[in-house]
This record gives structure tokens, C-alpha cells and sequence, in this order.
């Protein structure tokens, strides 16, 4: 069993830096995930010098390890709880611009000419309680008439149309989700920087910001430049660089198997119509057919902090054959793992730190990132040109923390367990 992403399979990470660091630069963006590279091409095609750093391999981190599944990724709250918080008018306008972070991708990647494999296949989330199913159907009410969302209830009586499953006591499908091929995208962001100049520097990890008179002094681990401005774009991979980011998100880690080939019948019985697929479980699973329709792509939190390989490719797989117990006795060929963000609004956050000196940031994208990280990047470059365009409904949101939480979050385990366990009796 490999323990590097399936995803590198057909786009292997190749390491071909050789820039050397400039001494100056307008803009300097920490991180080459699909956040700092949209944020990046945005600034470049305007005429600002743009230099990336990646401290690892470009593609080593979450924007090529996770499940390419691509949604609206409504808020964790529900709509009650964030109506809740932000009121009705505040909630219904995050939900709405929610709506449209597919059309954004789709539209990008289209215009960009990315080879992607991207496909508006739809989402199939089952419900694993018949109360589920209940609260499902209020909530699709609700957000029907919040946003106007393309969805519908499936009823157990016709999910077998829906999902091979027999777990499951009916579900919802939302019909604009769908799927790429993260490795792909990630390598095709990453040749449309290049083309519009930006200078990309892998393998470099920035050690110290300095406020300067006239911007910031950047110091990495292979040298030092100025940069008038700055944008943190690390997700789940903040460092103590930027320790007033790291303490207001909780990284976690997401793992992932994919299993040996299927026959076509076979995944055809478990997943009809090539959606892909999340239930309602406390401790998200997400699963899907690879591109090309011949394996199960099955994912969901790992079993601790530090990556286990085969602890947790052994809890993937408890999980996936409780959902498809025709696939007990399947192999696994690979299994790897990354970092998502979590906020304690559980809300991603956008704009300038402290509203001022030109420090910029996008992230906690809260498990949900690739449409979310890929229009927030571009939204942010906007942002840091002034452009009137840049507006979101997610400005200004306070980006919380708690009292003495210094970004190591040590009780997460105990927490995911305890989830686990609800997860089990079914409450």
C-alpha cells in the first residue's frame, strides 16, 4: 500500500525550482496552495510582482491530498445557527455567495483552460437515521428559500437509484456539486502563475515577518527580501511565523484510501449515477468514484494528529465497508493524509489583519476548500490591488480564538473520539 496521494499517480509532484530570491518585491505570498497561486495570478495579470513560497514540495499539501470533491460548502452552523449568529440578512447573503463558488470553478477553469477532469456529477448525502432524514428536509427547505439551491430529497424508496448502500434512510442530492482531479488543477494553477511572471520559490519556508516603514522585511530559510505587502495563505499549515493566524484555526488531519480496481458492475451497484457522496454522520465521510470510474476514493478524519498510515487506512476502511459492505475484502493500494483548518466560527476569513498594514490573509475553509480556497485566492489578490470588486459576504467577520489556545490543538483527538462514539449509537 503506497503512502503518497492517489491524486500523484497521473500528476506526479516534480520539483523543478530553481529561482533564485529577489530583493524586492510588491506582493510576497506565503503558501502555493490554491489559495496563494488564484491569489497570485489575480495580482500579476495587474501588473504587481508577485513571489510565492511554498516551505515544501509545490502540491505537498492539502490542495493535492484531498477528495476533489467540489460544493457550496454551506456553513457547519446550519442555517439556523448562523442566522443565529450574523441575523437572517448577514446569513442569507454568506449562504447565497456560497451558492455560487461552483459556477465560480467551473467558469475559471473553463476560461483558463485547466485540465482538470472536471465534472457537475451532483452529490448524493445520505441519511443514516430516519431522524436524519427529517432534519434534512427542513434544512433543505429553509435553504431552498434562502438561496434557491438545486437540490432534492431522495426517499428510501428510491435510493437505490441514489447509492448501493444499504445504510442509508433516504437523502438529499444537491445537483451542482461535482468533482475534479486536485493534482491536475493544482498543476494547472501552477503553470498559469508561471505564464503571467510570478516567481514561485519551493522548498523555502519563511521564518520571520518585520513591519517595516514601507511595508515588510521577509526573512526565509534561503535568504531575504522586501515586499510592500503580504498574504498568508497556509490553511491548516500555519506556522508560529504567523502566530496571530495560527491561534485562530485548529488544524486537523483528513485522510484517504483508494482502493484496488472494481469491476465496472461492481461500481456501478454502489455508486448509480458517479456523484459523489458524503452522509450524516458527526465525524464527516466523504467517498467517490475516481475520475476514471474505476476505484473508490473513501475519506474522512484521520486517527490522530501525526499521520498513521495504517492506522489509518484501517479506520477508512471500517468505515467504507460499514457504508459498502460489498467491498469487505477489498485492498487498499493507497492511503495518505493532510491538514484542514477549522474556525471557532466555523467560518472561512478573508481581508486584512487588524484592517491595516498591508497584511493580507485567506483561510479555515473548515474541510470544504477547493471552490471555497480557489474563489477566496482570487478575491483576495483583488483585495490587496483595492479593487471595488473584491467584496464578499464573509468581510469583516470577527476571526475568533479562544483564551489560551496557542494554535496546538491537543484535545482534538478526545473530541473526534467522543464524535466517534455518537457517531456509533447513532445520536
Amino acid at each position: 500500500m503506497k503512502t503518497t496521494s492517489y491524486w500523484w499517480e497521473a500528476a506526479p509532484r516534480i520539483e523543478t525550482n530553481c529561482n533564485s530570491i529577489p530583493t524586492l518585491a510588491d506582493v510576497v505570498i506565503i503558501g502555493a496552495g490554491f489559495t496563494g497561486l488564484c491569489a497570485a495570478l489575480s495580482l500579476a495579470r495587474n501588473g504587481v510582482s508577485v513571489v510565492v513560497f511554498e516551505a515544501g514540495v509545490l502540491g505537498c499539501g492539502a490542495s493535492t491530498l484531498n477528495g476533489g470533491m467540489v460544493g457550496p460548502s454551506f456553513h457547519k452552523l446550519g442555517i439556523e445557527g448562523l442566522q443565529a449568529k450574523y441575523g437572517e440578512g448577514r446569513a442569507n447573503d454568506i449562504l447565497r455567495e456560497s451558492v455560487g463558488f461552483v459556477d465560480y470553478l467551473e467558469d475559471f477553469i473553463k476560461t483558463e483552460n485547466i485540465d482538470a477532469d472536471f465534472i457537475r456529477n451532483g452529490r448524493f448525502r445520505g441519511a443514516l437515521k430516519p431522524s436524519h432524514y427529517d432534519a434534512m428536509a427542513k434544512d433543505l427547505e429553509s435553504l431552498k428559500k434562502a438561496t434557491g439551491v438545486d437540490a432534492e430529497m431522495i426517499p428510501k424508496s428510491e435510493q437505490h437509484l441514489e447509492s448501493g448502500s444499504p445504510r442509508f434512510h433516504g437523502g438529499v442530492v444537491y445537483q451542482k456539486d461535482g468533482g475534479l482531479h486536485p493534482a491536475k488543477y493544482h498543476d494547472g494553477l501552477v503553470k498559469k502563475v508561471l505564464d503571467a511572471g510570478v516567481v514561485i520559490i519551493s522548498q523555502t519556508a519563511v521564518t520571520k515577518l518585520k513591519k517595516m516603514a514601507t511595508g515588510y522585511e521577509v526573512t526565509t530559510s534561503s535568504g531575504t527580501l522586501n515586499a510592500s505587502q503580504v498574504a498568508v495563505c497556509t490553511n491548516g499549515y500555519t506556522e508560529k511565523v504567523t502566530q496571530e493566524f495560527r491561534r485562530r484555526v485548529l488544524p486537523m488531519r483528513s485522510a484517504m484510501i483508494a482502493t484496488e480496481a472494481l469491476s465496472p458492475e461492481l461500481i456501478k451497484e454502489l455508486m448509480p449515477k458517479q456523484r459523489v457522496y458524503s452522509d450524516t454522520r458527526r465525524v464527516v465521510t466523504y467517498y467517490r468514484p475516481s475520475p476514471d470510474g474505476t476505484r473508490i476514493l473513501f475519506g474522512s478524519r484521520a486517527s490522530g494528529l501525526k499521520d498513521k498510515p495504517q492506522s489509518n487506512a484501517d479506520l477508512l476502511k471500517s468505515f467504507m465497508t460499514a457504508v459498502y459492505p460489498q467491498l469487505t475484502g477489498v485492498s487498499a493500494t493507497h492511503v495518505w493524509s493532510g491538514l484542514v483548518a477549522y474556525t471557532f466560527d466555523h467560518a472561512p476569513h478573508i481581508g486584512q489583519f487588524g484592517g491595516k498594514d498591508g497584511l493580507f490573509y485567506a483561510m479555515g475553509y473548515c474541510g470544504s476548500g477547493v471552490a471555497r480556497s480557489s474563489y477566496f485566492g482570487t478575491k483576495l489578490g483583488l483585495k490587496m490591488l483595492g479593487n471595488a470588486s473584491s467584496e464578499t459576504a464573509f468581510d469583516d467577520l470577527i476571526f475568533e480564538t479562544a483564551p489560551l489556545y496557542n494554535g496546538n490543538p491537543w484535545f482534538m483527538p478526545t473530541i473526534l473520539a467522543w464524535h466517534r462514539l455518537l457517531d456509533r449509537f447513532g445520536l
